[in-house]
């Protein structure tokens, strides 16, 4: 652990030191990798029972937590943190899409847990609500989806066909307007609106909607038969027949392109991604890259390979392809919060801090629940002068998160450079309170106490952290000035002043532990002591700056009146 500075003259530069960009990169990495690690616990998800799934692909399963689980176990940057996360995420949709609920629902609070708003795995909650038969789990699903995304269509009308099961008619005939209004080119809604008007007893109106979308469907499409329904509830039996026999079960497509991340992949192309994530896992980077390029050979566009295979090229040392890979992932997925954050360290490493800083900002933007990047955010705003960006971003992170000790403490030493110290105590205060064993972060409350005029909580911050440090010599020192110079009757004590200070210029007779001896003494009523010990002082000043400062010479005059400093 680093102290502070022994000397008093340094207390205030102390507190206006913020943390560095490459070491404050360092601990959010290493933050971000930890905080993986720690969320996504597969010993914690339940092995599921393969007897009822196909020979091959439970083999498959089994190998894919295999690899899943080396990936998190070697993860030690933050780019292979990353590549865990998302091998974690792909097991977990394997799980769903094979029916395995136990599985999958465990594995899908932890990913809910590590990015509460990404919108992907509140969704694929919901349909584990809905395959396990839920109704009212699956309800609190959707809305918790919808949180994140409101206009999702897909969502609505999932939302909208529970609301129905539950007997909220007016509720989902709401819902399905709103999944229209968000994707009118939306069958499947309009035919949910077909059923409400069936429900509320007007077959003419569910006519009508139920032969506008058979007019947009494909020859034999499903709608002629809801065009049947709504015939027969009319009281026209022949019409009905008709539309029956026009129908030849050719399914109404529903717009829901998340749910084909959980059909199987292709063979030719998921053997390969699987043996390429493996590779990777096992730290078999030239063979992971050599499988990623076969995959992008047979589909340029897949963007997750991209940077997949970027991750592996940094490994390497390949910068300028990773670079490329990158930055074409981006161009596949401009909205791909992890590849501008890779992109963004990996500028900044090379020097190219401008940019650097936008792919940062916009990985941020992407991804607000990562809280390790936007500390990381924050740090690159004061390191570029914007300091009220920086505070600003800081307070939110600590809002979101009172535990995360590092954005507190660049907080409250960015919040002390701006001249708030009231602030400052607050975070501070919240810190020592994290951080019992943080000798600077006690050193520091009790500075800008003093500094504030809140003696008695100075002191009590500063009797505290003596107990815990008592070779601490700046700590000492400080106490030693408050008890000799505080304007709060019930803080002083000259006697125990007297002894600190005289601890102090034992160990190191600097100019400042020289003066603060002068002020115990004159505050225990030893006025000549005082005189003799500030002319010790004049002295080392004179030496060291080749005369005295007026504000010295002041206190030296003060003593020889036999008066006591009360000037914090």
């Amino acid at each position: 652990m680093s102290r502070p500075p022994s000397g008093p003259a340094a207390i205030v530069a102390l507190l206006l030191i913020a943390p560095l960009p490459a070491v404050a990169q360092d601990f959010a990495e290493l933050l971000e990798i930890r905080r993986v690690k720690e969320t996504l616990d597969l010993s914690r998800v339940p092995e599921p029972d393969l007897s009822q799934v196909p020979a091959v692909d439970a083999q498959r399963l089994r190998d894919y937590r295999t690899l899943t689980a080396g990936a998190l176990q070697h993860a030690a940057e933050p780019m292979q943190a990353q590549l865990a996360a998302n091998t974690f995420g792909d097991l977990c949709a394997r799980y769903l899409h094979y029916e395995l609920h136990d599985a999958a629902a465990v594995c899908l609070d932890q990913l809910r847990e590590l990015a509460p708003a990404d919108f992907q795995w509140a969704y694929f909650k919901l349909l584990l609500q809905i395959a396990s038969g839920d109704l009212e789990g699956a309800v609190a699903a959707a809305e918790e989806a919808l949180a994140i995304r409101p206009d999702d269509p897909s969502t609505l009308i999932r939302l909208a066909e529970l609301q129905v099961a539950t007997g909220d008619i007016d509720g989902a005939e709401a819902t399905y307007e709103a999944a229209i209004e968000a994707y009118p080119e939306s069958a499947t809604a309009r035919i949910g609106l077909g059923y409400i008007a069936l429900e509320r007893d007007d077959p003419a109106k569910a006519l009508q909607i139920f032969q506008e979308v058979a007019a947009s469907q494909p020859e034999g499409s499903e709608a002629n038969h809801h065009v049947g329904l709504a015939y027969r509830a009319l009281g026209d039996a022949d019409r009905a027949a008709e539309a029956w026999r026009l129908n030849q079960d050719v399914l109404i497509p529903m717009y829901d392109p998340l749910l084909e991340r959980l059909r199987p992949l292709e063979e030719d192309v998921t053997l390969p991604l699987d043996r390429a994530v493996a590779a990777a896992a096992e730290g078999n980077y030239d063979r992971a890259i050599r499988l990623y390029e076969e995959i992008l050979e047979a589909d340029e566009t897949d963007e997750e390979v991209h940077f997949r295979l970027a991750g592996s090229l940094l490994v390497v040392g390949d910068d300028k392809r990773a670079e490329r890979h990158l930055r074409r992932t981006i161009a596949l997925n401009p909205e791909h919060g992890p590849a501008h954050y890779a992109l963004a360290m990996f500028l900044n490493r090379a020097g190219r801090r401008t940019e650097s800083a936008a792919h940062l900002e916009r990985a941020a933007d992407l991804m607000p629940e990562n809280l390790p990047w936007r500390l990381e955010r924050a740090q690159m705003r004061a390191g570029t002068g914007d300091t009220a960006g920086a505070i600003s971003e800081l307070e939110q992170i600590v809002a979101a998160d009172p535990a995360m000790i590092e954005a507190r403490r660049t907080l409250a030493a960015l919040l002390i450079g701006s001249g708030r110290a009231e602030a400052a105590v607050d975070q501070l205060l919240a810190l020592v309170s994290l951080t019992p064993d943080d000798l600077q972060a006690r050193f520091n409350l009790g500075l800008m106490q003093f500094e504030t005029g809140r003696y008695a909580e100075a002191r009590q911050t500063l009797d505290e952290a003596l107990v815990r440090f008592p070779a601490d010599i700046a700590t000492r020192h400080l106490l030693a000035r408050l008890l000799a110079t505080s304007s709060d009757d019930g803080v002083r004590d000259g006697a125990r002043a007297v002894d600190l200070a005289q601890s102090v210029v034992d160990e190191q007779p600097a100019l400042d532990h020289l003066e603060t001896l002068a002020m115990a003494l004159a505050e225990a009523g030893r006025f000549d002591d005082a005189v003799t010990w500030q002319q010790r002082a004049l002295e080392a000043e004179r030496q060291a700056a080749g005369g005295n400062s007026p504000q010295r010479l002041d206190r030296l005059a003060l003593y020889q009146a036999r008066q006591a400093l009360r000037a914090p």
